[in-house]
């Protein structure tokens, strides 16, 4: 399901992706997608993630941030980050086609009746024989192209119960890199605010306004 995130008010669209995303249970798919009703700026949308982050119901502290061109397949993979972590990532209009999926690393431990991190460290999905154990868990997921656009990830990586949130791996596919373009991502690293510090004010700022790459 693709949500429509308003950045004048981004509190609209926070139940839903919270719900969504920052899931206790595996009724939820841990992952949404968020259009914007109108085209955006870079600096607009950077904006726009940083505010659906203070909007959420419970309080985050903004552990890592980064602004970078990726034209590189990945490996299925969580961010690094604490272990109860949401992950913001703002994709700014490109031509260069990416595909991005989920693998449900908490449906495939829960269902295996192990923990995460041990399932994690059982089946490293860098490696095929270890990424097998997660693709009947696979979701690719249906990004918009040549606009802005918003993924929130659950990139936890906890135990199921005790009120853990739930976390997924994702991998990104480009298939045509073109070095006369660039696609960039915004990252924003979450987590909750008793758990950490926070970048400083001026740093998070910075991240709106910058306009290099890391």
């Amino acid at each position: 399901m693709t949500l429509v995130l308003e950045p004048a008010d981004p509190a609209t669209a926070t139940p839903e992706v919270f719900a969504r995303v920052w899931r206790t249970a595996l009724d939820q798919p841990g992952f949404a997608v968020l259009r914007f009703p109108r085209p955006v700026t870079s600096r607009e949308l950077r904006r726009a993630m940083l505010d659906l982050a203070r909007a959420f119901p419970v309080p985050f502290a903004v552990e890592r941030l980064g602004r970078f061109d990726q034209q590189v397949s990945s490996k299925f993979h969580r961010d690094g980050a604490p272990p109860a972590s949401l992950l913001l990532l703002g994709y700014e209009p490109t031509p260069v086609r990416g595909r991005l999926f989920v693998a449900d690393g908490s449906r495939a431990a829960a269902g295996a009746g192990v923990p995460l991190p041990e399932f994690v460290a059982r089946f490293n999905p860098m490696f095929p024989a270890g990424e097998a154990a997660y693709r009947p868990f696979v979701t690719e997921l249906e990004l918009p192209h040549g606009e802005a656009h918003v993924v929130a990830i659950n990139n936890s990586l906890l135990p199921f119960g005790d009120g853990n949130p739930l976390g997924v791996l994702h991998q990104a596919v480009i298939d045509r890199p073109d070095p006369a373009a660039r696609r960039v991502i915004n990252s924003v690293g979450l987590t909750p605010a008793g758990d950490h510090a926070g970048k400083p004010p001026a740093e998070v700022e910075r991240f709106v306004t910058r306009d290099d790459l890391d």
